[in-house]
């Protein structure tokens, strides 16, 4: 009897508690005299996630959007929303829940605030969750392990970037185009392999050949770099569940495979850590890579851990393929500034600058699918001032602040009417008068009046803002550049029709809905890429 009261009352004293915290943040958020949105359970809840990413295929057919206070509740809700909410509420609203507040942000002004000030508004510690790292250094630590991880992209590493990128493009290229009639499902995996490869060549001197997919779900070693694919692709899972977990003997082949994965991995930073302390005893060099900065650096100031991403290919792929008369677009501008038989001599120095159509493609894929939600910033201990249009909000402390990069991103004051519409020309402006534009003219004329557009400040931000902006920021735009140089010089990418009489133009749009059933497992990514099947073929 007394078991059973205890089961009845622990559930009630837990939802008593939710709903006096709930009353709490209500209460304090009622004095910003800003809209309020109440929700029963906070989005960083570490039990929601894991119910949300464990049981995806019943959680996406719920009717979140059904009503207000669950529409929020939702796992990459900013996604779906964009500006939504903005539009209805204004530039500054708050998200109360159980656990704290969230204010989100959608004017440029406030947002580029936010950032630059870093010591008044401290990146969230969910992020601690990695161990401490540059994302949520502070001070001079951050300052020491900025120095430190940056190494591996600055410049210098751009023109190593460039060559592997190129190298590891064409191999998959070919890999691709020997399967022209059928095509391939395969080009969401296939890109995330060849970035994969690219960072393993520029961070860690590791150079790997490039396979398909099939052909390394059919190998029989596995890598560093299998290694670190699983990873990334169950991270969120294992950020949430204790790794010993993975290790049981009982559990379904998928869960085992990141037990060995993590395993793998934490051995081969392992091994890594021992080559080059032994190379800082005998009084050599280091290999340059991120590792031996790390080592190094540790060797003054105490342990830092390395927190890596990658921005993937994939989006960029699949618009394009959608999208053919951008694909002659870039394709006119690679064949004009590419002269060079072959694709792998391209020298970084002089054709990355003059690929701008390219890197525009990169920008407007970034603008509508950021890999990541945002950097949330908060308070602290103390409370703080915000300037957001003709008021000063007054922001209690430990209070999450939100530069809400979807509403930014896609805001129609900023962007325009068609804000959602995927159009990377947007970001290239000619000098050329609009009556030239408008007419034939040589390409020579046409491409080197062609210069990038720069947003206003605060409403494009994929790298984050300040002085803690992303270090990778070169890196990811040379990778992409070299990929969409290789791809698209000679060749053409349009989705094979699904068999009962689909025309390509009836496939176009089956892509294009396939990019926008995206979410949120702590990276944006699609959730069927392997419905659509894309073909390559010389033009």
């Amino acid at each position: 009897m007394g078991i059973l009261l205890s089961f009845t009352l622990l559930p009630i004293a837990w939802l008593s508690y939710t709903a006096f915290c709930l009353y709490q943040n209500l209460r304090e958020a009622s004095r910003l005299e800003i809209p309020t949105i109440c929700v029963p359970v906070s989005p960083d809840n570490p039990v929601w996630i894991a119910l949300q990413t464990g049981f995806s295929f019943l959680f996406k057919r719920l009717p979140f959007d059904a009503f207000s206070y669950t529409r929020y509740c939702r796992l990459g809700w900013e996604f779906h929303d964009r500006f939504k909410t903005h539009q209805r509420l204004g530039d500054a609203w708050v998200l109360v829940t159980p656990h704290r507040n969230w204010i989100y942000l959608a004017q440029a002004e406030a947002a580029t605030e936010v950032y630059s000030r870093h010591r008044d508004f401290v990146v969230s510690e969910p992020l601690e969750v990695f161990g401490p790292n540059i994302s949520t250094a502070e001070g001079a630590d951050w300052q020491r392990q900025r120095k430190v991880t940056a190494t591996p992209f600055n410049e210098q590493k751009s023109s190593l970037v460039w060559s592997e990128s190129l190298r590891q493009a064409n191999d998959m290229l070919c890999s691709w185009s020997s399967h022209w009639r059928k095509g391939s499902t395969h080009t969401s995996e296939d890109v995330r392999t060849l970035a994969l490869n690219v960072l393993a060549f520029a961070g860690f001197q590791r150079s790997y050949p490039w396979r398909s997919q099939q052909a390394l779900s059919e190998q029989t070693t596995s890598s560093y770099r299998d290694a670190l694919a699983i990873i990334l692709k169950n991270v969120l899972v294992i950020l949430v569940l204790p790794a010993k977990i993975f290790s049981l003997s009982f559990l379904p082949k998928k869960w085992t495979q990141i037990g060995w994965a993590i395993s793998a991995f934490r051995q081969y930073m392992l091994d890594q850590v021992a080559d080059e302390k032994r190379l800082i005893s005998e009084g050599k060099p280091g290999s340059g890579t991120l590792v031996s900065n790390l080592i190094r650096a540790s060797y003054q100031q105490g342990d830092t851990d390395l927190n890596t991403k990658t921005i993937s290919l994939a989006y960029g792929v699949f618009l394009l393929t959608a999208h053919p008369k951008t694909q002659d677009w870039i394709s006119e501008e690679i064949n004009f500034h590419l002269t060079s038989s072959e694709g792998n001599s391209m020298r970084y120095e002089d054709t990355f600058p003059k690929l701008q159509r390219c890197l525009a493609v990169l920008l407007e894929t970034l603008r509508l699918y950021n890999p990541i939600p945002g950097v949330d910033k908060y308070t602290g201990p103390s409370s703080q001032t915000l300037k957001i249009n003709d008021r000063n909000l007054h922001i209690p402390p430990n209070t999450l602040v939100v530069p809400h990069l979807q509403a930014l991103h896609t805001h129609p004051g900023y962007w325009g009417s068609d804000s959602l519409t995927w159009r990377p020309s947007r970001w290239i402006i000619s000098s050329l008068p609009e009556t030239s534009s408008n007419t034939t003219t040589n390409p020579e004329t046409t491409l080197s009046a062609e210069r990038l557009m720069k947003p206003q400040k605060g409403t494009f931000i994929p790298w984050s803002e300040g002085l803690q902006n992303c270090p990778g920021r070169k890196f990811a735009q040379v990778e992409f550049v070299a990929t969409m140089a290789t791809l698209f010089r000679h060749h053409r990418a349009e989705p094979v029709p699904k068999h009962g009489g689909e025309s390509v133009d009836e496939a176009r749009e089956r892509v294009l809905e396939t990019v926008k059933d995206s979410g949120m497992e702590l990276l944006l990514q699609m959730r069927d890429p392997g419905s659509v099947r894309i073909r390559w073929t010389s033009k």
